[in-house]
């Protein structure tokens, strides 16, 4: 009679499909893709944590590398689902008006002395990728960061259609003189075509004190 011919050892003939070995293999693989999603996305959720103040603000500690917190009032502006690359980012807006604050993690390039006197120097050579990506760039000021517990600096400038101005801030900080990993703060505030009414002043003003209310560490009055 003719032998059947028998596999190699640790090999199955293809008719046969899979070997047991390599669909455990396999099924576990797809565990542990679902397992490292699901901590993932508890990291990222345990990442910040809001605390209501009892003064009618809340206040987001990102409790991971970089810590920092931003303090704003829940009723007008919302924190949202960040976008790639984003550590927080808050959302308010009017009908026609449209602001938004993001923070993201920003490493300097290696300097010399202190951050006061370099980010100067590096704000301005922000300008150059801003008026790449916003047409209509405009640069409208600079100024250092406010706030004693934070070395940053702050860019200022427009851009867009007159009827559809697109008004920023770009705030580079880092927590101590020397250090190089920091945040970059976002403020992009989009208008309407025509003037602010009352509410749509009160909201920018409301929105840029969230801004200005960043800082490093959970310490805050």
């Amino acid at each position: 009679m003719p032998t059947t011919e028998e596999a190699p050892a640790g090999l199955v003939r293809p008719e046969f499909g899979p070997s047991a070995g390599a669909l455990i293999r396999r099924h576990l693989s797809r565990r542990a893709r679902v397992a490292l999603a699901l901590a993932l996305a508890l990291v990222a959720a345990a990442a910040a944590v809001l605390v209501a103040r009892g003064d009618g603000f809340t206040q987001l500690e990102h409790r991971s590398a970089p810590v920092f917190t931003l303090i704003y009032p829940a009723g007008q502006v919302h924190r949202v689902a960040p976008r790639a690359g984003e550590l927080v980012r808050l959302r308010a807006g009017r009908p026609g008006l449209r602001v938004v604050i993001t923070a993201r993690r920003h490493t300097l390039p290696p300097y010399r002395g202190g951050a006061s006197g370099f980010l100067p120097i590096y704000a301005d050579r922000q300008t150059g990728p801003l008026a790449a990506e916003l047409p209509g760039f405009r640069a409208r000021g600079d100024g250092k960061a406010p706030g004693k517990s934070l070395a940053g600096y702050v860019l200022r400038y427009s851009a867009g259609p007159p009827r559809r101005r697109v008004l920023g801030m770009d705030m580079y900080a880092v927590p101590a003189d020397g250090r190089r990993d920091g945040v970059l703060v976002r403020y992009r505030q989009t208008n309407p075509p025509r003037p602010l009414g009352p509410a749509g002043r009160e909201l920018v003003t409301t929105t840029r004190k969230v801004f200005r209310s960043f800082r490093f560490g959970l310490d805050r009055p």
